[in-house]
């Protein structure tokens, strides 16, 4: 097929992140155009005026009222906008989290005599940190240093999970472990949380204890997707988030 500028589709993302440099490759291959906008930089609306659909992998700030003039003027989004604003906040994402089931653990906003993981307010602003400064502070659940991060893709006919697992970032660099079989409930849940937000892809980080339960203690539309083969799903779903007339 040819491309024109009305085939245009626009990444929000670092040009050097490993999955979206190769879902570039995957949309070129398929006959789009793709342009990486700096997450970090101000996108102003003559940025987007001939972007198809806009992949707002990584959001800070400065880029919402970008996007809000993408969505006033019809320029589809591939996380809505409402859901992009709403799950900045991690209080919001820690409700929205237990709306549809998930354990979370105790949080407060003075700092607990029990071990806790201090967060900032809103994902932009920063790391968790083990017994540090924050926002608001959440309980440590008793656990091997290991997370479980979930993914979620709606690749426009269905919603595919995959896990992972890596060392948890609170005792040091994060590092890939392994690929692991989704529980079946948690997948449930994460399926329940991508169509009532009705967004294309997120990622839940859990915990497990030593019970065998497992919490949600994160959400994340920023995701990175590294290491969980879910490439496929990935550039499915943003050609099926492209306005029907330019497939």
């Amino acid at each position: 097929m040819d491309t024109t500028d009305a085939d245009l589709i626009g990444i929000l993302c670092d040009d050097d992140q490993p999955v979206f440099t190769a879902i570039a490759r995957c949309l070129r291959g398929a006959g789009h155009e793709v342009q990486f906008f700096d997450p970090r930089s101000e996108l102003s609306p003559g940025h987007i005026d001939d972007v198809a659909l806009l992949v707002n992998k990584q959001v800070f700030p400065h880029n919402l009222p970008a996007l809000r003039f993408a969505r006033r003027t019809g320029t589809p989004l591939w996380n809505n906008l409402i859901a992009t604003v709403a799950l900045s906040s991690r209080l919001i994402g820690l409700r929205a989290l237990e709306a549809v089931g998930f354990r979370t653990p105790q949080m407060t906003f003075e700092k607990p005599k029990f071990e806790y993981v201090a967060k900032p307010y809103y994902i932009w602003d920063g790391d968790v940190e083990l017994n540090g400064e924050g926002g608001f502070y959440q309980e440590l659940i008793a656990t091997d240093p290991v997370d479980y991060k979930y993914y979620a893709v709606d690749n426009g006919t269905r919603v595919q999970t995959a896990v992972k697992r890596v060392t948890s970032k609170l005792y040091g660099p994060k590092r890939f472990l392994n690929q692991v079989r989704p529980r079946p409930m948690l997948a449930r849940r994460l399926r329940r949380l991508v169509n009532r937000l009705d967004i294309r892809g997120v990622g839940v980080d859990f915990v497990k204890d030593d019970e065998d339960q497992f919490w949600a203690v994160d959400v994340n539309l920023a995701a990175g997707y590294r290491n969980s083969g879910v490439e496929p799903a990935l550039c499915q779903s943003i050609r099926a988030s492209l306005p029907t007339d330019n497939l």
